[in-house]
């Protein structure tokens, strides 16, 4: 899936959608987001970066490099996509994150934030999603602030064990499903 369209489409015949960055694209349970990668913008003077959800760490660090800036969280694997930090990291990666656009499960491309530190008024549904495991909504890019190295090797430090998932999470999860996704789409 190479395009917005494509990953539209692809959503709104979904019956059961997994959301991957390694299966076959011929596989329609599974949406393949690795093919949709690359830099969107990129603004080295305003400290922001806004990247497809494909992109791997490794291409981002190679980039930043150029500019003697680092992404401001910890991370193992160089080759994890954007995309799946995003879904599986918790409050040290959501504090990186100023803006996100996602596919709902109706296939609508929805914008929350934006490319600056405080834009937002109520939920910041941006920073509401991360660690939603791909189960709410299809992430597509994703803006983050970024630091120069030398400041940001002290937030590249491996984050403490994460604790076990709370019952009024569980809860709180289940009623933004109902809002993301009303057709249980992703699984």
């Amino acid at each position: 899936m190479s395009s917005i369209a494509e990953l539209q489409k692809q959503v709104r015949e979904g019956k059961e959608l997994r959301i991957t960055g390694q299966a076959d694209n011929t596989d329609k349970e599974y949406i393949n987001i690795s093919s949709y990668s690359g830099v969107v913008e990129y603004f080295p003077e305003e400290l922001v970066i806004t990247l497809k959800a494909g992109t791997t760490v490794q291409e981002v660090n190679d980039i930043l490099a150029g500019y003697g800036q680092a992404l401001a969280f910890f991370t193992e694997n160089l080759e994890q996509t954007i995309g799946t930090l995003y879904a599986t990291s918790g409050p040290e990666f959501s504090d990186s994150v100023l803006g996100i656009q996602i596919i709902n499960g109706k296939g609508e491309l929805l914008n929350f934030g934006g490319q600056v530190m405080k834009n937002v008024a109520g939920y910041d549904v941006s920073k509401l999603l991360v660690g939603s495991m791909g189960r709410l909504a299809l992430v597509t890019q994703i803006s983050l602030k970024i630091l120069p190295e030398k400041i940001a090797k002290q937030y590249q430090l491996r984050p403490p064990t994460k604790q076990k998932v709370l019952e009024i999470n569980l809860n709180f999860e289940s009623k933004l499903k109902k809002v993301f996704d009303p057709y249980g789409v992703f699984i």
